[in-house]
Order: structure tokens, then C-alpha cells, then sequence
């Protein structure tokens, strides 16, 4: 039973370390596998405890817990999505997918399509719930090396509910 879908909740201020160290050790557990040190260390960096806490100050990060232990956690700004982590040892169980799920019907209220910046080992699930390379981006480092990122975009069909017309 690994689909937070229903379960999914705003998270608050006193989770921030639980979301950090939910994104820390994804981190390490995947990302090794797809980038190099210093690469790695740049997405260590760049989901520092400051952002994450802003983040959920602008009430934009959700969380699925199970046992009361945060298992998935993902964000939202406009129609960007952010932060879409799960705990290693709950990959592959529906969480990502049932959180992805809720931020693009929290978007889908608003907008037409939602855009994320993807991760290498993220692409084949973006690509997978519908999201398409739009663009690419790309950060220098500090070696000289270049860290470069694909920027997917998925159509969201807008469900419109109207009021009675009234003559």
C-alpha cells in the first residue's frame, strides 16, 4: 500500500529537517549513480535547509507519510514543480507517482500545463506520467564542468465545473 495519494498533506514548519534529510539521502542513494562528486554535491547544496524551510513558509511543499514517518515529499510554485523526492527504500511503491499526481491537480486548477526540471534519474518517470523535453539548462561548476538538465512540460486538461446559467 505504498500510494500516499489520499494521505498527502501541506507540510509544516516543524518537518523542515525531516524534508531535508528525506532529500539528503535520496541524494546519496541515487544520484551517485548518475552524476559526478561534484555534481552530486551541487544538488546537496542547492537543497539546503534555508530553501526548504522557505518553501514550506510559502506553504508550497506536500509530504506522504506512513507511520508518521515522511516517505515523499514534492513542491509547487505557480505551475513549476520542485523537490519531488522519495525515501529509497520506498521507490518504485506509487508515492512519487501519487504525489506528482496531487501537485498537478493542485496546478491543473490554474494553469494548462505543469514544467519541471528533471533530474537524469528522474526522466523515465517524468516520461513516463506524460512530461516531454522542452529545453535543456545548463550551470557551469566550479571544476569547469558544465551540469546540464532537461526541462519537461506535460498538458493538463482542466476540469471546469460551472454554475447553472441563470436567464
Amino acid at each position: 500500500k505504498g500510494d500516499c495519494r489520499m494521505e498527502i498533506q501541506r507540510i509544516a514548519i516543524d518537518h523542515t529537517d525531516a524534508v531535508y534529510r528525506l532529500v539528503q539521502q535520496t541524494i546519496d542513494g541515487v544520484y551517485p549513480d548518475y552524476y559526478s562528486a561534484e555534481e552530486v554535491e551541487f544538488f546537496r547544496q542547492f537543497h539546503h535547509p534555508d530553501a526548504i524551510a522557505r518553501d514550506i513558509l510559502k506553504g508550497a511543499v506536500y509530504g506522504c507519510f506512513a507511520d508518521g514517518i515522511l516517505v515523499g515529499t514534492g513542491s509547487y510554485h505557480d505551475h513549476h514543480i520542485a523537490r519531488l523526492f522519495v525515501d529509497v527504500k520506498m521507490q518504485g511503491k506509487g508515492i512519487g507517482g501519487g504525489i506528482l499526481s496531487y501537485l498537478e491537480e493542485q496546478i491543473a486548477a490554474a494553469w494548462h500545463s505543469a514544467v519541471l526540471d528533471a533530474s537524469r534519474p528522474a526522466e523515465e518517470f517524468y516520461q513516463n506520467r506524460g512530461y516531454r523535453t522542452v529545453g535543456q539548462k545548463h550551470l557551469p561548476l566550479e571544476s569547469g564542468a558544465t551540469l546540464t538538465w532537461n526541462v519537461m512540460e506535460k498538458q493538463l486538461s482542466l476540469i471546469h465545473i460551472s454554475e447553472p446559467t441563470r436567464h
